[in-house]
């Protein structure tokens, strides 16, 4: 059996999360992805490097995949980057508007020789409104979108940001997504299209929950945001301030139950899922409650469990539980996780053998086919690995490619780095 995507070549020009991942998702369900690295390579193959140009966040992000290196700044790079395109049913890039213009890779450059191209782009903001051409990076799109602020505040009440690049992740999924949505319309159609996701629409989905406006409870808001804030402001508020006029205003609370929520315990902390009313008549029975005490105002239900839970060990509570159907789980860490024997059997992580790195564990494809089984078991490329067969597969002579590579067009494969050692580990 072969992957699902299996025969469909895609031509990656992304660095850092959103192209690379979703290039990785094409790789292991079995498309070929050559990614199209700058002379110095991907920028996350130098972030705590574990070998010469090899790191964890660049092994996580690029496996099952051809390197090419190009500097397609240089004039000569042009005509190869037309037959890489001319080779691809997907180009994914990830670039500012006015970068994807620069390089030819905008949709009204490359549908005129190429009808049949799905081409995905990945940018910050989109590439229409006012702020279409400005840099974003994930931490700037979740502070944009809200995502920060609706995440909470650290003590000194700045709002708190994590190392999870939810908006990066989640504009990988929706291109991923996006794109095979144009593959199954070009079968009908014949025509390709270009597919817009930003990080800014990305981090936005993610909080659907709370992303309403109904006029009938949130009129105040318009007044709110144009005068209200503005005044507040002027005056030197501080965000406590504003946060409490903003409260202040809110009848309908966009926030999901007591019930819904983690709890400290004995040993650690477990999260529990009760939503429904039934399973929170199952709660109040396991914790020794009247159903009636587990209702009305939020925060005392919150501090009534709060004190009991703390009570007694996570696994004793999880036991209890599971046992009545409640949803929960104990807190863990990620070192818990690679090594969950259901996150095993579910395929959820892969081990990988690399050629520098070693034999390493990641995730794995979190999307299970019954008959076009992905395969994310090949190691990411060395730097530079395919470019000459690459660049001699589009027609390009020897003496072709030595002249590229002699102008700095090209970047030729080097001699691949040995295995990473305890010594080399230690050190980074």
């Amino acid at each position: 059996m072969t992957g699902a995507l299996a025969g469909i070549t895609v031509v990656e020009f992304g660095q850092f999360v959103s192209v690379p991942f979703c290039g990785q998702l094409m790789a292991d369900a079995g498309a070929r992805v050559i990614k199209v690295e700058p002379p110095g390579g991907d920028s996350y193959r130098r972030t705590l490097q574990l070998a010469p140009l090899e790191s964890r966040q660049f092994a996580i992000k690029n496996r099952g995949k051809e390197s090419v290196a190009l500097d397609l700044g240089h004039p000569d790079a042009a005509e190869v980057v037309d037959r890489l395109v001319g080779i691809a049913d997907v180009v994914l890039v990830n670039m500012s508007p006015a970068a994807v213009a620069r390089r030819g890779l905008d949709w009204a450059t490359l549908s005129r020789r190429h009808p049949r191209l799905v081409l995905g782009l990945v940018s910050g903001y989109g590439t229409v409104g006012p702020d279409a051409g400005l840099p974003g990076m994930d931490v700037v799109l979740q502070a944009h979108s809200g995502l920060l602020a609706a995440l909470g505040a650290e003590d000194d009440g700045v709002p708190r940001h994590s190392e999870v690049q939810v908006a990066d992740y989640a504009a990988a999924l929706l291109l991923l997504a996006g794109v095979s949505m144009a593959l199954l319309a070009r079968d009908r159609t014949g025509r390709g299209q270009q597919v817009d996701v930003s990080l800014l629409g990305a981090a936005m989905t993610v909080q659907n929950n709370q992303l309403s406006h109904v006029d009938a409870v949130d009129g105040w808001r318009a007044g709110f945001v144009a005068e209200e804030l503005p005044r507040l402001r002027r005056q030197g508020a501080g965000g406590g301030t504003i946060n409490a006029a903003r409260a202040a205003h809110q009848t309908d609370k966009l926030t999901l139950t007591a019930h819904y929520r983690v709890f400290g315990t004995a040993d650690g902390a477990i999260a529990v899922g009760a939503g429904s009313p039934p399973t929170q008549e199952r709660l109040a029975a396991v914790v020794g409650l009247p159903v009636e005490q587990l209702r009305g105002d939020p925060d005392a239900v919150r501090r009534r469990l709060a004190k009991l839970l703390v009570t007694r060990t996570s696994a004793e509570w999880i036991a209890d539980l599971r046992a009545v159907a409640v949803p929960c789980a104990e807190v863990r860490t990620l070192d818990e996780v690679l090594a969950d024997p259901h996150v095993e059997a579910e395929g959820l992580v892969a081990d990988v053998d690399h050629p520098a790195l070693g034999r390493y564990r990641a995730l794995g494809t979190p999307i299970r086919f019954g008959d076009t089984p992905s395969e994310p078991a090949r190691p990411s490329p060395a730097f530079a690995a395919h470019t000459t067969a690459v660049l001699r597969e589009l027609g390009l002579t020897a003496a072709e490619v030595d002249g590229l590579v002699r102008s700095g067009a090209a970047v030729p494969a080097v001699p691949g780095p040995t295995a990473v050692t305890d010594r080399t580990r230690s050190s980074a």
